[in-house]
């Protein structure tokens, strides 16, 4: 994930960052992605089934 960050980038995109986790680091790693895309002002896009994932969001797009 640092590589991801460090150029400050204006997208974050996370492929199934979280589905082979339990619950407590997938949390883990959700308020850390949040944290990082709201640190450098990105947009954080996720790409998953994982359904744990859709309360740390808004706005979602199910395909």
């Amino acid at each position: 994930m640092a590589l991801a960050v460090i150029h400050k980038p204006k997208v974050i995109l996370a492929d199934e960052p979280t589905s082979s986790l339990d619950d407590e680091n997938c949390k883990i790693v959700m308020d850390l992605l949040l944290e990082q895309a709201s640190k450098t002002g990105a947009n954080l896009i996720i790409i998953t089934h994982d359904q744990r994932v859709k309360p740390f969001f808004k706005k979602t797009v199910l395909l």
